[in-house]
């Protein structure tokens, strides 16, 4: 699955877990293997075995990354989907700062605005507004309005009202400021 769709943090779960436990288990068999075949050689098994950890410890940094947040709910996915006509739409994003990470389940953009919605209890929205608009001011983004809701009805009225000024002929802007957003998501 690819980032920004619907059911991403879920699909990454269970593709880090199974990443993590292959390698863990393919660096278990090289070392005891090795050190059955190769006894006088424990510094090369060693050294090899390690090599191997290193991804997988990197998959496991990325599963327990990914089991922090819940993926987003199907009823959120409808209800954005059926009202949100040619806007772009970026899905379930954890957005990583200095200090915290933080879980929202849409972003879109439209009409030199970003707008996201979270569900997310712990999301501290002024910091992580002011984050996205350091990101983007450092990518030559200046005039860019950056607006994070936790409520759904404002967020919904107003992908409504973006919906239907949004006929889809020139996304190129949209479409950037959304691949910003796919670069900063984990």
């Amino acid at each position: 699955m690819k980032k920004g769709q619907f059911g991403y943090i879920a699909s990454m779960k269970k593709k880090s877990c199974i990443t993590a436990i292959l390698l863990a288990a393919a660096a278990a068999l090289i070392y005891f293997t090795g050190l059955h075949f190769f006894p006088m050689n424990r510094t090369a098994v060693g050294i090899v075995t390690v090599v191997i950890c290193i991804p997988a410890a990197m998959a496991l940094v990325r599963f327990i990354m990914f089991m922090r947040f819940p993926s987003g709910k199907n009823e959120v996915y409808e209800s954005i989907e059926s009202i949100r006509g040619k806007v772009p739409v970026f899905y379930d994003s954890i957005i990583t700062t200095p200090d915290k990470s933080y879980g929202v389940n849409v972003f879109i953009a439209s009409e030199g605005s970003l707008l996201g919605y979270t569900d997310y209890e712990k999301t501290d929205i002024p910091k992580l507004e002011k984050h996205l608009k350091d990101m983007f001011t450092a990518n030559k983004y200046h005039d860019l309005n950056i607006k994070v809701f936790k409520e759904r009805a404002k967020f919904s009225e107003r992908l409504e009202t973006l919906a239907g000024r949004q006929d889809g002929s020139d996304l190129k802007e949209e479409l950037s400021v959304l691949h910003l957003i796919e670069r900063l998501s984990l």
